[in-house]
């Protein structure tokens, strides 16, 4: 007989519900017959990445033979200059995601668990269930606001840490700097903080806070970035942790060696290097979100304003509407059933965003 692996791999495995990913273009053509598809789904940079990374990637091709750096130390040393922490505050992941595994790998052991506003990033939980870590999701205030007193209420003596993407995805919602001072205060001293800051580099709010130095103040808050978003380096799948140096020492120990290619390293240290380019990413991506609000008013469609390079889009019918932009070759992120009034919009070029609103009307 065959093995049956639902069974092996054990009950909370086989009622895991994997990430989904969007439809790949070139798949998406030959289904609908289309000759031109834009990708507004997974808030990639639609401005490519750096000419300097691209640089760096092509003189490193020919050590490609060779194990990357183990501990990054050239990217360590140099993103320790940039935003002025200490090389032994710093941890290397195959982006963000891998630095979320090694946080509940690290910190989760047994009957821990973890806590998240809801809606938020989906892989939290996934992760949590794979690893056999219970997980328990709080609900955001009124369009979407973090509820900081639901928050503090959900900790348990069982909670050992507490995930927060600010902006969180997929509302594009913050939370401001007095509530995060608050929540970081007011929480056990042996509860974590993880606050997933990979759409940081988008946040113009004046009271966004600036989180990189906030573990010398408060030791168990861990912040998590990436190279993928604002930097365009999603295709190499590199991120960071910044945290108190113990901390960041023992995710260390069940690291990985060689976690993060040659090529990844090499390319987001360079990207780290080409302000000029990072610059134009989030100036455009601000203009951009300011013409699809405008257009979206004009629609009557409601939204919730973002700190992101996203936009959550009210359009009655999510399912509906998704389906009817892919076949006119626009991806959007439909987010399902809690969301089902609602699609996720990556706010793209200028010509995209013409293009996505041309069909978007169309379909309404």
């Amino acid at each position: 007989m065959p093995a049956d692996f639902r069974l092996l791999a054990g009950e909370q495995i086989a009622r895991l519900e994997a990430y989904k990913p969007g439809k790949p273009i070139e798949e998406l053509k030959r289904e609908y017959s289309l000759k031109r598809v834009i990708k507004l789904a997974s808030n990639e940079n639609p401005y490519g990445t750096s000419p300097k990374a691209a640089e760096a990637i092509i003189s490193n091709l020919p050590e490609l033979s060779r194990y990357p750096l183990g501990d990054a130390y050239n990217l360590r040393m140099a993103l320790s200059e940039k935003i002025g922490v200490s090389p032994a505050n710093l941890l290397f992941g195959a982006g963000s995601n891998e630095i979320i595994e090694l946080l509940l790998r690290t910190f989760t052991h047994g009957e821990d668990n973890i806590l998240f506003p809801a809606p938020t990033f989906s892989v939290y939980a996934i992760i949590a269930q794979a690893m056999g870590a219970a997980s328990a999701a709080v609900d955001t205030a009124p369009a979407f606001e973090f509820d900081t007193d639901a928050l503090l209420k959900s900790v348990t003596p069982k909670t050992r840490i507490l995930f927060l993407a600010s902006p969180n995805n997929p509302p594009g919602t913050y939370m401001r700097e007095r509530e995060l001072r608050r929540l970081i205060a007011e929480l056990p001293e042996n509860v974590i903080l993880a606050v997933d800051a990979a759409y940081a580099e988008f946040a113009d709010a004046a009271d966004y806070p600036d989180i990189n130095h906030w573990h010398r103040e408060y030791p168990n808050i861990v912040v998590l970035k990436t190279f993928s978003k604002a930097y365009g380096l999603a295709g190499l799948r590199i991120g960071y942790a910044i945290g108190d140096e113990v901390c960041i020492d023992m995710m260390n120990k069940v690291r990985q060696p060689f976690n993060t290619g040659s090529l990844s390293q090499c390319a987001a240290c360079a990207a780290l290097s080409d302000t000029e380019f990072l610059n134009k990413v989030i100036s455009a991506n601000l203009k951009n979100k300011h013409l699809l609000y405008k257009e979206f008013e004009k629609l009557g469609l409601s939204y919730i304003p973002s700190q992101a390079n996203f936009i959550l889009v009210r359009v009655g019918d999510g399912e509906r509407v998704f389906l009817e932009l892919l076949k006119k070759g626009v991806i959007v992120r439909y987010m399902g059933t809690s969301l089902k009034e609602y699609i996720r919009i990556s706010i793209g070029t200028e010509e995209e965003c013409e293009i996505l609103l041309s069909s978007l009307k169309e379909v309404l």
